[in-house]
């Protein structure tokens, strides 16, 4: 089946961590012959609206996805050059979902609070005044506070976190990259089957676990988590890194 629709991850797939990481040749060939045979764009990121518009622009890419799935949560819809809305009534639901969990989690962040203050490199990240998750000076710092959330959320089922390198995101157990990636499907009418999508760290699992997505990919810089994820979900590794894995993994599926 072609493809209906694509979620790219950004930072680490779309492009390389490293400063001067640039948008390869393949790459935007690629997504230009997505476009020109009806396919749909959405960037599936961590980042913020803003932060994701502002790496969009620095990438130099061919032209903006349709779609931005923002803060592994929100979708939002570009209207017209410049401007984007949120698309259906999604980002409300998980925005109430969101704000009650928080409020009946608050001993959880209470305990996060207390294990950030006591300075061992890691840092509370804030969106829009709330707690939205942690920053660790290292990996290994990560590691560890992984478990210390992990038993401080022990009797808050619902209670969630998606861990990228040295950044932790928290959330609803049902609210990540794969929910937001199914709902947009739903909302376009694109069944799992035309969907593809491409990550490359952990908090990429939820959209290549098969769930959202039936086809899935990663670029070789893929952790490994991801790469045997991937293969079990009888995805695609390519054995290039970043914009041209992605590049890569398209031309795989659309052949």
């Amino acid at each position: 089946m072609a493809i209906g629709l694509l979620s790219t991850d950004f930072d680490g797939t779309l492009i390389g961590h490293q400063p001067d990481a640039r948008t390869t040749a393949a790459l935007v060939s690629a997504l230009t012959d997505l476009r020109r045979n009806g396919g749909v764009w959405t960037v599936n990121t961590g980042r913020q609206l803003w932060f994701a518009l502002e790496g969009l622009e620095q990438a130099h890419l061919p032209h903006d996805p349709e779609f931005v799935l923002s803060s592994e949560k929100d979708i939002f819809r570009r209207v017209e050059e410049g401007n984007w809305e949120a698309f259906g009534d999604w980002n409300a639901r998980i925005e109430r979902q969101t704000a009650d969990l928080f409020g009946r989690a608050a001993r959880v962040f209470d305990a996060i609070r207390e294990m950030t203050s006591k300075g061992d490199g890691v840092e509370v990240l804030y969106e829009n005044d709330r707690v939205a998750g942690l920053m660790t000076a290292d990996v290994a710092t990560m590691d560890r506070t992984v478990e210390m959330v992990r038993a401080a959320s022990a009797d808050v089922p619902e209670f969630s976190f998606s861990r990228n390198d040295v950044w932790m995101r928290f959330a609803h157990r049902d609210v990540h990259k794969g929910s937001a990636l199914a709902e947009l499907a739903r909302l376009l009418a694109i069944p799992r089957e035309a969907v593809l999508a491409i990550g490359d760290h952990q908090n990429d699992i939820p959209m290549l676990d098969g769930s959202a997505a039936a086809m899935v990919a990663c670029p070789a810089n893929a952790v490994d988590e991801v790469k045997d994820l991937v293969r079990s979900a009888g995805g695609y590794v390519s054995p290039f890194p970043w914009g041209e894995g992605v590049a890569d993994a398209i031309r795989h599926f659309s052949a």
